[in-house]
C-alpha cells in the first residue's frame, strides 16, 4: 500500500478558521487520509503520532494544532474513514436492496479496509470513548438500510417480520463477517447470494402499483 500514503504537506500545512469556525483543511485531510493508511498497512500497535508526522511529511506541532492528542486523530479518522451508503427511493424494495449492496461492496473492498476495521475495533475494546463514537459511527453508516426496510414494511413488501432492529441484524450480519471477521471479498456472486436468500427470508413481495 506504499503507493498510496497522502503527503500532507502539499497541502499546507495549518488549517485556517475565520470568525472561529474552520475552513476546509485539505492538510488535515491529508493527515487523516495518511493515518489510515499507517492503520491500514501496520495496524494499531504500529501507530504512533512520531510516525503520523514523519509519514505525513509534517511537523508533530501541526497535528496537535488540529488534535490534541491520538485519540482524537482516532476519532476524526473515524469520522473520515466511515461512509454512510446513499441510496434512492423508488419505490420498490429489490431495487433498493441491489443499490445497498453495491455501495457496501464498494465500501468493504476497499484497499485496507479490514485492516482498518480491526485497528478501530480493538481500539474500541480498550478505550470507552472511542468504542461509543464508533457505535455511533457505525449506526449513522447504517442508516441507509433501516430507511429502505422501512418503506419496505410501510409498502408491505416483507412479510413475517416488522422488528426493524431484527431485520437490520440479519441484512447486515452476513455482509459484515465477510468481509470484516472473515476478510474476503464481496464479490458479485457472493452479493447475489445474499440477496436471493434474504429476499426468500422476508417474504419479499413486489407492492402493487398505485
Amino acid at each position: 500500500m506504499a503507493g498510496n500514503r497522502v503527503d500532507a504537506t502539499a497541502e499546507g500545512d495549518d488549517p485556517v478558521t475565520v470568525g472561529g469556525a474552520a475552513e476546509p483543511d485539505p492538510g488535515g485531510e491529508a493527515i487523516l487520509d495518511t493515518a489510515i493508511w499507517l492503520l491500514a498497512d501496520g495496524g494499531l500497535s504500529a501507530f504512533t503520532i512520531d510516525r503520523l508526522a514523519s509519514t505525513a511529511r509534517v511537523s508533530k506541532t501541526s497535528i496537535y494544532r488540529r488534535w490534541p492528542d491520538k485519540k482524537a486523530v482516532f476519532r476524526a479518522v473515524l469520522s473520515r474513514w466511515g461512509h454512510r451508503a446513499e441510496v434512492v427511493d423508488v419505490g420498490d424494495f429489490a431495487t433498493e436492496l441491489d443499490q445497498w449492496y453495491a455501495d457496501r461492496r464498494d465500501t468493504y473492498n476497499r484497499e485496507g479496509f479490514r485492516e482498518v476495521a480491526t485497528s478501530l475495533l480493538e481500539l474500541s475494546v480498550h478505550d470507552p470513548e472511542i468504542g461509543r463514537a464508533m457505535d455511533a459511527d457505525r449506526r449513522s453508516g447504517w442508516t441507509a438500510i433501516r430507511q429502505i426496510l422501512r418503506r419496505a414494511l410501510d409498502r408491505g413488501e416483507i412479510t413475517g417480520v416488522d422488528d426493524v432492529d431484527h431485520l437490520e441484524q440479519f441484512f447486515l450480519g452476513p455482509i459484515y463477517c465477510r468481509a470484516v471477521l472473515e476478510g474476503q471479498e464481496l464479490d458479485d456472486a457472493t452479493i447475489a447470494d445474499f440477496r436471493r436468500l434474504s429476499l426468500a427470508a422476508v417474504g419479499y413481495q413486489k407492492a402493487p402499483r398505485a
